[in-house]
Order: structure tokens, then sequence, then C-alpha cells
């Protein structure tokens, strides 16, 4: 079987010393907005939630033409899929080593279906890719329902989190830092 791609923005991956877990984004196709920010903070908090340790996540979001030749290069399927998920770890002690490749078209497409962000869409399928990863199948029908669950309560907290955070620094924020109020002063003359 061929070796996942590498993608030219990534360079080589080992495992790191560091506590927080590197994950670079790179975003190949032109659909959608790639929310790399947040899907950087999505990775940590569904490692720590699962009590996984992350060293370092490429996560590649393509488009539909590349996607399907992923699909049949490494899995043998014709067409294109949501995600697709390499483990690259050397050993399990220095965390999970991977490259994760997302399908910004099929985003657009489900996200239209279903009446969400194609922003969204791309966060599931990142939970899925990593959820794989940490040893969920969805090959069985149980699987596939215990996994689709735990996936969208971790998006639904993680999204619930940041809502709250950002709620609160509003709400709590210094009078110097509120809004200005500022009057006018009706001209003279």
């Amino acid at each position: 079987m061929d070796s996942p791609p590498r993608w030219r923005y990534f360079g080589g991956m080992k495992a790191s010393p560091r506590k927080k877990p590197i994950v670079r984004i790179c975003a190949c196709q032109l659909p959608c907005r790639v929310p790399r920010k947040r899907l950087t903070q999505l990775a940590a908090f569904v490692a720590k939630a699962e009590g996984a340790r992350l060293a370092e996540v490429d996560v590649a979001i393509v488009d539909n033409a590349s996607m399907t030749g992923l699909n049949r290069r490494f899995l043998n399927h014709r067409g294109s899929t949501d995600v697709l998920s390499f483990d690259l770890s050397d050993s399990p002690a220095a965390g999970i080593s991977a490259e994760i490749v997302l399908c910004g078209d099929v985003a657009v497409r489900q996200g239209k279906l279903l009446g969400c962000s194609p922003q969204r869409e791309l966060m599931l399928y990142l939970v899925h890719g990593l959820l794989h990863l940490m040893g969920y199948e969805d090959s069985s029908i149980r699987g596939s329902v215990k996994m689709g669950a735990r996936q969208e309560e971790l998006l639904r907290e993680f999204l619930s989190q940041r809502r709250k955070r950002r709620i609160s620094r509003r709400r709590f924020r210094p009078a110097s830092q509120s809004s200005l109020h500022l009057t006018r002063t009706p001209r003279v003359g």
C-alpha cells in the first residue's frame, strides 16, 4: 500500500515534547473559508476530552477531485469522501502523529443539505478523523452509532464552550474597555 500524501507545506513530522499539539492546516480548495484557528483549537479540545496526546496533526483541506484520487489510492473506493485519516505515529508514548484530509467540496454540499455552514461540517469531519485515530470505528452499525453520537457531542461541547467564553468576556469587561459613548455636541457658528 502507498504511503499517505505529504503536503509540501507541512515538513517532517516528529513527536514533539511540547504539551500543546502542533496542528498545521493547508487549504488547497476554494469553495469555503477555512476556520484555521478554530480547527486547531478543536483538535486540542478533542484530544483532551478523549484523554489522548496529540504530537502533530497535519490537516489538508482539498477539493473533490483530489479527495476522489486519494480515496481510490488508499482505500480503493470510488468517488469522494468527507475525511481520510492516516496514523503516522511511531510509538503510542510519543502521542498521535497524523495526517487528516478533509474535503471542502463535500462540506459545502453536505452543509447545504443539512442546513449548516461548511465550516461546521469541516469541524465535524476533523472530529471524525481524530476519533478514528483514537480507536473509534464506524464499519459496524453499533460502532457507527457510537462514533456519530460522540463526534456530535464533542463538537456541540466545543462550540458551546466557545460561546460561553465569548459571552462572559462581553459581560464582564471593565468599564475602561467598554464601548465608547460619544455624544454629539452641536456645532456653533
